[in-house]
């Protein structure tokens, strides 16, 4: 499966929402997340994963979007596998 399918299907859980609400370019406030639902998303696809982000990695102040989450996590993908994001 996509991993991009698997964060909106994470994301979609964890707000209890259907994964046909959640899409890439939807923002954080009409999901009705906040930074503290943003981060315990993160630690979700940091075990799913086995991935470990950075704290400055995703700035809450300034993503705003799922595809924000998208982005962080396939840079960090990339380099744990060794790969130039």
């Amino acid at each position: 499966m996509d991993i991009n399918r698997e964060i909106i299907e994470i994301i979609a859980n964890y707000k209890g929402l259907s994964v046909d609400d959640v899409a890439p370019e939807k923002t954080f406030e009409e999901l009705g997340i906040d930074s503290l639902d943003a981060i315990d998303i993160i630690y979700e696809i940091e075990e799913k994963y086995n991935l470990e982000v950075p704290q400055d990695a995703l700035d809450l102040n300034t993503a705003q979007r799922v595809a924000d989450i998208m982005a962080v996590i396939e840079k960090v993908r990339a380099a744990s596998q060794g790969e130039t994001a």
